[in-house]
């Protein structure tokens, strides 16, 4: 999310495979610092979409993230 011109309020979000919408800071081993999301150690419950959402709901940059073991 970086380089939005305004990274403030940004959050790095992703769907489960169940469909659950969570944050990076609620993953297993994830945290976010500013509008950076770090997984210190990754597995494959990890996979899925992840995206920037800023305050007001907008997406951008959604990745599609595969973690194989």
């Amino acid at each position: 999310c970086e380089d939005q011109s305004n990274s403030t309020g940004w959050r790095v979000r992703r769907y489960t495979d169940g469909g659950r919408l969570e944050d990076c800071s609620s993953l297993y081993r994830g945290s976010q610092t500013g509008s950076t999301c770090t997984i210190s150690s990754t597995n494959t419950s990890h996979t899925g979409v992840y995206w920037c959402e800023s305050e007001s709901g907008e997406k951008h940059h959604p990745v599609n993230i595969t973690v194989h073991c």
